[in-house]
């Protein structure tokens, strides 16, 4: 594999550029700077999992950084604690991808230590949700010219009982009719929340007003502001052309 001018130009990248973003990261992780630091690491690795899924060979690179990448969002979203046994956890993944590709580079994939960090990362994500089972708070609904507005109570919605009530008011409006989603009170908002409410933006109009910034950018970086259109305010939405 070393010998493809295409992979070996793919490594220069990674040693000239990526590696060093991923070095300011860790060192931003490392100083508990942990909002900075995730931000800047989701460049690098977002751009490693998408190369890596194209060229021949390197597959599993693009699989182990996309679950890197999938815990990094979670850390970031609040899905899980950002403890600092968790944000090692997170540090150890990221230096693993890079062990992941000089082994596949050599053709030489140890899978043990992989797969070890895999499964701590799965038992931080189900500890995270589990520390946050309580019942949502539930939502207010009212109707203004012809909007369905669904004010969503709780201050942080990622787990089936924060986000169902939302989705159970939705399915109470008309097929096609508009739905306006007032986040006000939402601090954080899940991955697993937001693809829950997109996944009904093909059957419902749905638009989001008081959108928290670290909402928005878990909404932004899964791509789900494509179906879910946002708006600073009822206002503004309301006067929208």
């Amino acid at each position: 594999m070393s010998e493809d001018p295409m992979v070996e130009e793919f490594f220069s990248e990674v040693n000239d550029k990526y590696y060093p973003q991923v070095m300011e990261g860790l060192e931003k992780l490392e100083a508990a700077d942990i909002e900075d630091g995730i931000e800047i690491l989701a460049r690098p690795l977002h751009t490693i999992k998408g190369v890596t899924g194209f060229m021949a060979g390197f597959e599993e690179a693009s699989h182990f950084t996309h679950k890197i990448e999938d815990f990094l969002k979670k850390v970031q979203a609040g899905e899980v604690e950002s403890t600092g046994d968790n944000v090692t956890l997170l540090s150890r993944g990221v230096n693993m991808i890079f062990q992941v590709l000089e082994q596949l580079r050599e053709g030489s994939l140890d899978t043990e230590e992989q797969d070890e960090v895999l499964e701590l990362i799965r038992e931080a994500s189900a500890t995270g949700q589990v520390a946050d089972e309580a019942l949502g708070a539930g939502v207010d609904v009212e109707n203004r010219d012809g909007v369905t507005i669904i004010r969503v109570k709780d201050p942080r919605v990622h787990l089936e009982g924060h986000f169902k009530p939302i989705v159970s008011a939705i399915l109470f409006v008309e097929p096609g009719d508009d739905i306006l989603l007032d986040l006000s009170r939402v601090l954080t908002f899940g991955s697993g929340a937001w693809a829950a409410i997109a996944s009904m933006g093909i059957t419902f109009k749905i638009a989001a007003c008081g959108v928290s910034p670290d909402a928005r950018q878990t909404l932004i970086g899964w791509g789900f502001d494509k179906t879910i259109s946002v708006y600073t305010d009822e206002e503004t939405y309301f006067t929208r052309q």
